[in-house]
């Protein structure tokens, strides 16, 4: 731990979700090694996904991340992962204008009007899966208590649909909406605010998504989103990265001179990780679940208390 760094001296958590909160390697997995042979390592199969995801989403940051598992699926299994008809959506200026806008047929905005129709293929079941992908035992119970001490923000790489199925799986009704110090999206759920790659056509590690991040929280007037600011603002030291992707949250994090926590999950998770980086140590903190992460906070707190 840092000396004389507290983590209740923070405001706001900003939380990567598959990975971190949500066990999206079991998912990929049980969904992918059908097409692989039967003694193929789950770590091979899913270093192999990491690899296509990746791919794809630097190739196209306009396309719906449904999509992106959809096309991943095709490639991995040999056929072609071309979209016929996949277009560009539009970007969004500080003014909240459109900026490159094209044809309705854009891939973010296929993916929510298609979303009603049931999946056809088993690229499209894959593409629609998301929401089937299950907490970490210790997530709901560790981010409601979390809740009572910051704002939580979500900043991740799925689109606006596939999220929403995820969110239900996040809330909770058995914690008290009043312990809350900030308002949230709901009574039920833990955040204060989603923000997704489809709301601003880039996927993580590029910067656009942390800066983002860092400006609706902020007190600055000026959004990438065309929505306002939430009605409460901190600096930049007051907002804590918490995340179990190195590559993909930690480095952004660091860039950015922002405090991080990795949520380490016992090194298990395959994807957004690299060897190198654990003998930088880019983390400021480090817990093996999000729940040992909720225990120091409430040592620290009941700490102060103490003191009082």
């Amino acid at each position: 731990m840092t000396p004389n760094l507290d983590l209740t001296s923070h405001k706001v958590l900003v939380f990567d979700v598959y990975g971190t909160l949500i066990d999206w390697e079991s998912g990929i997995y049980n969904s992918l090694k059908s097409l692989f042979p039967k003694d193929t390592p789950r770590e091979e199969v899913l270093e192999k996904y990491a690899a296509v995801e990746l791919d794809l989403q630097m190739k196209d940051p306009s396309l719906a991340y449904s999509k992106i598992l959809d096309l991943a699926w095709m490639r991995l299994s040999g056929q072609a992962d071309m979209s016929p008809g996949r277009g560009k959506t539009a970007a969004v200026t500080e003014g909240g204008e459109e900026i490159g806008a094209s044809s309705p047929a854009g891939a973010q905005q296929d993916s929510d009007m298609a979303s009603s129709t049931p999946p056809a293929s088993d690229a499209e079941r894959f593409g629609a899966s998301v929401p089937t992908w299950q907490p970490f035992e210790d997530t709901v119970q560790a981010l409601h208590r979390l809740k009572e001490h910051f704002a939580l923000v979500v900043l991740s790489n799925v689109d606006n649909r596939s999220f929403d199925g995820t969110h239900e799986l996040l809330k909770s009704q058995t914690r008290e909406a009043r312990k809350s110090k900030y308002p949230t999206e709901t009574p039920a759920s833990p955040f204060s605010l989603i923000l997704t790659a489809q709301q601003f056509n880039a996927y993580k590690p590029d910067p656009r998504a942390l800066d983002t991040a860092l400006q609706q929280v902020s007190s600055a007037p000026r959004s990438l989103l065309p929505h306002p600011n939430p009605p409460w603002a901190v600096e930049a030291r007051e907002v804590l990265v918490v995340a179990n992707s190195l590559q993909h949250d930690i480095e952004p994090a660091n860039l950015h001179n922002l405090n991080s926590v990795w949520i380490s999950r016992h090194e298990k998770n395959i994807i957004g990780a690299k060897a190198d980086v654990k003998e930088r140590g880019l983390w400021t903190w480090r817990f093996e679940t999000l729940g040992d992460l909720a225990d120091a906070v409430d040592q620290e707190v009941q700490g102060t208390r103490d003191a009082i």
